[in-house]
Formats: structure tokens, sequence, C-alpha cells
């Protein structure tokens, strides 16, 4: 029991993370990108910056810290102001994904590494669970960024290259559309909670971005028996 709840005190602490530095530096960049691409809208409603408090749905961080998944503010971009449509929407609806898929590779280095110092210490290996579970976070979110579904970047891309048939419909059902994929986005990621992951979309998304990813990921400490037990208390018996 007493794991049980250590474990959910340093899940609660990782997607404290995620809410307070991951998901503002994403924000952040995709901002950053827009204004260096001559689209100046985030920037002055103060997107460029990285406190968490000006990229925070307070919907979208309740939802985070209780069942590990939600969103920030929305990025408004002026497409008018850009000087090719297609190309710089592009690379303004990869920005916060190819930056949460870096943060993953970085933490993840960063948490093998600090396993390293003291294979049997409690705390390093608390403070790697930490990082670690930020990191899977952090690859969630860059997969969730990509799916090809309104309103996430990946429909964005998706849109600039459609055909004119499907515009002109997207267009007269907006609304409902819109509507209707919160819905299955919402429905998607609770079920995903709920069943522990048994019933998940993104599991094997999720492993197939890894096997591109794993590769970048160059320290792999010897464990002792004393951090085996430790992180199988944590991770997995509980």
């Amino acid at each position: 029991m007493e794991f049980k709840l250590y474990r959910v005190f340093l899940t609660l602490v990782s997607r404290g993370v995620m809410l307070t530095a991951l998901m503002p530096l994403a924000c952040f960049i995709k901002a950053w990108v827009a204004m260096k691409l001559g689209d100046r809208t985030a920037a002055g409603e103060g997107r460029l910056s990285l406190d968490f408090r000006r990229h925070t749905d307070w919907f979208g961080m309740l939802m985070i810290l209780v069942f590990g998944f939600g969103w920030s503010k929305e990025i408004n971009i002026d497409v008018s102001r850009l000087k090719n449509m297609k190309r710089d929407v592009t690379f303004i609806s990869l920005a916060s994904a190819v930056t949460y898929f870096i943060m993953y590779v970085i933490l993840r280095n960063i948490s093998q590494l600090i396993l390293g110092i003291n294979p049997a210490s409690f705390i390093l290996a608390s403070l790697y669970f930490i990082l670690r579970k930020a990191a899977f976070s952090s690859l969630f979110f860059g997969i969730i960024a990509l799916l090809p579904i309104p309103p996430l970047d990946g429909f964005h891309i998706f849109y600039q290259f459609s055909w004119p048939k499907f515009r002109r419909w997207y267009f007269a059902n907006y609304q409902k559309i819109t509507e209707w994929s919160r819905y299955i986005l919402l429905a998607v990621f609770l079920l995903e909670s709920v069943s522990d992951g048994e019933f998940s979309i993104f599991a094997p998304l999720s492993y197939m971005w890894r096997l591109l990813f794993d590769r970048l990921i160059f320290f792999n400490p010897e464990l002792s028996k004393t951090t085996q037990t430790i992180l199988e208390e944590i991770i997995f018996r509980c």
C-alpha cells in the first residue's frame, strides 16, 4: 500500500513536470516558429514565454493531473501573414510534436544517466521514475499532436494537402466535425486511462516511434539487485 501511494505521488510529480516545463516549452517553440515565419499573432498574445500560466487551459491541466492527458490553450495563427501557407503551416504544426519528441530523447538519456550514478540509491531510482514517466508523457503528447483529427496539428498538416472536395465538405460541416472530434478524442483517452492501456490505439503508435527514438538512448547502466527491487516495487507491483 505504501509503495502504491508513493507511486501515485511520483506520477503526479511527473505530470507536474509536463505541465510546468514540457508543455510550455512546446507552446513557446510553436509560437516562436510562427513568428519567424511572419505571423506574430501568438507573440502578441503572450505565448512567447516559458511561464506555464500563459499556456495553461485550467480544465486541460486538471485532466492531465487526474488522467495523464489534456491540453493547453490553443495557439492562434493568422495564415494570411504567412508567405507560403502550405509550407509554413506544416512547419508550425510540426513544431510542438518535434519538441516533444526531442524532450523524450533528452529525458530518457538523463534518466538512464542518473540511474547509473548510484545504482543502489532509492532517491535516484525515484528520480529516474519521474523523468521516465515525463519522457513517455512527452512521447505520448507528440504522437497525439500528429493525429490527423481536428483540432490537432496533424489535421492542419493533412488539411493543407487535402483535395478541394474535402475542404468544401469540412467548411460546410465545421461545427459538427469539431464537436464530434473532441468527443471522440476524449472517449479514446478515457478508454485508455480506465482500461490501464489495455484498449489503446496509442500503444502500437508508441511502439513504432520508440523503435526510431530509442536508437538515440545512449546510456544503459548496470543495475544492482537493490535498484532492480526498488524499481519493481515502484513501477511493476503497484
